[in-house]
Parts: C-alpha cells; structure tokens; sequence
C-alpha cells in the first residue's frame, strides 16, 4: 500500500508531504497506480523547483518521496497552492479509482 501524508500549517497551505511503499497493484515495472503517484508527487517537486525556484528540501529513494517547503512570499505561495493542490486532486482521483491501494492522510500542522 502506498501511504501518502500531507501536512499544512494554520492557514490551510500544504507545507511538506511524504510518499511511502508501493500499492503491489500489479508486477514491478506494470503497476499503473504505483507510476501515478510517483509522476503526480515528482512532477510536483519539479515545478515547485523549476517554474517557481522554490528550494526545496527533498528525499527520493525506491519506495520513498519527502518534500518539505521554505517558508515563502505570499505570492509565490499562491503559485506552490496552486502546484500541491493539483497534485492533491490528482491522487484523489487515483485513489478513487484504487482505493485498496492508496492511503491519504491530509492534515493541519
């Protein structure tokens, strides 16, 4: 099962998340939901890195994705909300699909 947090701060704004394990949907290098979450939550950190120039403190290793945000400009917030919640929406509609396999913890700091 893949286990995915999100934590936010008071307001409301997703500030750092963590992927962890594989869904074993299907075999290695064929399981659909596996290679959804890994491209919604790199991709993320590579926008997050590359459209806004946020530095980013970040882990990637098989089977493990952490991403932790600075502290930022109200407008480039605006923008990295904008990024994460996409993300956000995407997962939940993976998991929609796959529930059996996906665990998503959304939660205030």
């Amino acid at each position: 099962m893949i286990k995915i947090d999100f934590s936010r701060d008071d307001q409301g704004n997703i500030v750092e998340f963590s992927v962890e394990g594989h869904a074993d949907a299907a075999p290695h290098g064929e399981d659909i939901v596996c290679a959804s979450i890994s491209i919604l939550s790199q991709t993320t950190i590579l926008a997050l890195h590359e459209l806004l120039s946020i530095d980013l403190e970040y882990a990637m290793e098989d089977g493990y994705l952490s991403c932790k945000l600075p502290d930022l400009s109200e407008e480039v917030r605006e923008k990295a909300n904008l990024i994460l919640n996409t993300m956000l929406i995407g997962i939940k509609g993976t998991q929609g699909m796959y529930n059996e396999f996906i665990d998503l913890n959304d939660k205030e700091v």
